[in-house]
């Protein structure tokens, strides 16, 4: 009996621990769950969903911290989860390009300190890719000389006028929107909303609603999305796009100086981009962390494509949906 019992635990034991590994597997190189953390892609996606990331949409991208707890990020109770004592080179198989509105799962390019695959997760949505140019103008981004299509989950700062408040609350009640951050400031209120959801309210009580603009109308810019073997010439005007991108890049190696380029003591007349990079921007604009804070995102800090929503943290029920 002892016998039969012993054998009973080691076939679990064997069960377990053959089951741990297929899934290791399968969050590693196929799929990985992913809680939303932020409303930064509200209300494509709501703080609390919980969605899938396929980590084969762009190609998969082999693991680099190799001394890591399993099923942790990058802590556990507080404590680092990982040692970067060895760390493999980033390598990508089977790469594909992503493709403009995607929804991307990526690494923050600027914590440098850290290994890239422990670094801050962030989503957010692709607008342009290599070798596209784009034209910031009056606050309005123009792709290829055409102006980008902004989502209608585009959250938005509107004003309300006061005596149409309660007649505003009532919409929001009777067409289920999401009531967001409603502030008074003096006899001014405002209401946070999506250009869809203020579209229908305006619907039910035109001129109900005006949009406040936070955008810097006085600046106007144009810049390329660099790509892999792409050269530009070093001047002052290169070197302030894509100074970053070549620290990230060249690491320790670069140096500048009085508007210079150096990489190993060497100065360069001309530099070589070793990745493709993207430019990648949030639907709510007001509470956001993508290309306009960060700069150009390269391909080896991409995860995945943000594919399935299992659960729904505004109806606070699962489901299986297709996010395509």
């Amino acid at each position: 009996m002892p016998s039969k019992k012993k054998n009973i635990y080691i076939f679990l034991s064997k069960v377990t621990i053959i089951t741990l590994l297929i899934v290791l597997c399968v969050r590693t190189f196929w799929v990985e769950p992913y809680t939303v953390s932020s409303v930064q892609m509200e209300t494509y996606l709501t703080e609390g969903d919980k969605i899938l990331i396929d980590k084969t949409a762009y190609g998969i991208r082999l693991p680099i911290t190799i001394l890591s707890i399993p099923f942790t990020f990058d802590n556990i109770f507080g404590l680092k989860a990982y040692s970067s004592a060895i760390e493999f080179p980033y390598k990508r198989i089977f790469e594909k390009e992503i493709l403009r509105n995607d929804v991307v799962l990526f690494n923050n390019p600027t914590e440098i300190e850290k290994p890239l695959d422990k670094r801050s997760l962030l989503l957010s949505r692709c607008i342009a890719i290599p070798g596209d140019s784009v034209l910031v103008q009056n606050g309005i981004f123009l792709i290829n000389g055409k102006q980008y299509a902004v989502s209608p989950d585009v959250i938005g700062e509107y004003i309300i006028k006061p005596e149409n408040i309660d007649n505003i609350l009532g919409i929001i009640e009777d067409q289920d929107i999401t009531p967001r951050s409603i502030m008074q400031q003096s006899d001014t209120l405002s209401i946070q909303l999506s250009k869809l959801e203020a579209f229908i309210i305006n619907q039910y009580l035109p001129d109900s609603l005006s949009l406040i603009n936070k955008i810097d109308t006085t600046q106007s810019y144009q810049f390329s999305i660099p790509s892999r073997g792409n050269i530009v010439n070093i001047d002052a005007r290169s070197l302030i796009l894509y100074k970053q991108i070549i620290v990230q890049e060249q690491g320790e190696k670069a140096k500048f100086t009085d508007g210079k380029l150096f990489i190993n003591g060497k100065e360069q007349a001309k530099y070589s981009f070793e990745d493709d990079y993207y430019w990648m921007l949030s639907d709510n604009t007001l509470n956001s962390t993508d290309s306009r804070t960060l700069g150009f995102i390269p391909l080896k800090s991409v995860i995945g494509k943000a594919r399935f929503i299992w659960y729904n943290s505004l109806k606070n029920s699962f489901c299986f949906s297709s996010l395509d």
